[in-house]
């Protein structure tokens, strides 16, 4: 789609679909459709991925209490994929 066609579609858009763009562009827009297709529990370095930090970082956020782990097994653990949006979504709200 080249930039005339996109422009065209931007002008015939809808309240809701003019919303959404808007949501897009302030970075207030919710990602829902990656969050359906993964898992509800992660591990560390799906974890760490998901919200774009290293592992090691990751370990600091969960020894800070920033993050909460559910131990599976002894020795096991994963992090509620709902805390990682949460706490993405903080991280876009700073300046």
């Amino acid at each position: 789609m080249n930039d005339t066609e996109r422009f065209k579609l931007l002008l015939n858009a809808q309240p809701d679909q003019l919303e959404r763009i808007d949501a897009v562009l302030e970075h207030r827009a919710q990602v829902q459709e990656a969050e359906a297709m993964s898992p509800l529990l992660l591990g560390m370095s799906a974890g760490a991925k998901f919200i774009g930090v290293s592992r090691a970082t990751f370990w600091r956020m969960l020894r800070a209490g920033r993050l909460t782990k559910l131990e599976i097994l002894p020795g096991s653990f994963r992090v509620r994929r709902a805390d990682l949006v949460a706490l993405a979504n903080q991280r876009q709200e700073l300046p």
